[in-house]
């Protein structure tokens, strides 16, 4: 039977019931998904959602009052910067494929950013360029960014 840990805002930090391994990936993506494109935006209550179940392990996903779900099997004790990478791109498929909402888009080009661990820092993730295979901004920092919103 699953047993539901915590659920908090996408934008929030994680409360203290949170395991460790999962506070900076959650965060981090849930900071860039304030940067949606110009006038998109998630349904109302999208929420983290983090539960385990036996035999499977944690679940982490979405949720929201209108039913929006998804959910990964997720290992927190995976290096950080792995983590924060899978994370960001079940969320960037799921939000593309179920809530058609291209996220995030290259700038200056028409394709999504591609999440990948960063090789010398494994603590970080970083959006990639699809076409050139070329780093752009830290997940988390899309503010920052030439497609970054107010």
């Amino acid at each position: 039977m699953r047993t539901t840990i915590a659920a908090w805002p996408l934008d929030a930090p994680p409360p203290a019931d949170v395991p460790a391994g999962f506070r900076l990936p959650c965060a981090r993506v849930g900071r860039d998904l304030r940067h949606l494109p110009s006038g998109a935006r998630l349904p109302d209550g999208a929420r983290w959602e983090l539960s385990e179940e036996p035999g499977s392990g944690f679940l982490l996903g979405l949720g929201s009052a209108r039913g929006l779900r998804y959910t990964l099997e997720a290992d927190p004790y995976l290096p950080p910067g792995q983590l924060t990478a899978l994370v960001a791109e079940q969320v960037q498929d799921h939000v593309t494929g179920y809530e058609f909402l291209q996220w995030p888009t290259c700038p200056g080009h028409v394709h999504l950013l591609v999440p990948a661990a960063d090789p010398d820092d494994g603590e970080r993730a970083r959006w990639h360029c699809r076409r050139s295979g070329r780093p752009l901004v830290r997940i988390g920092d899309l503010r920052t960014g030439p497609w970054a919103t107010t």
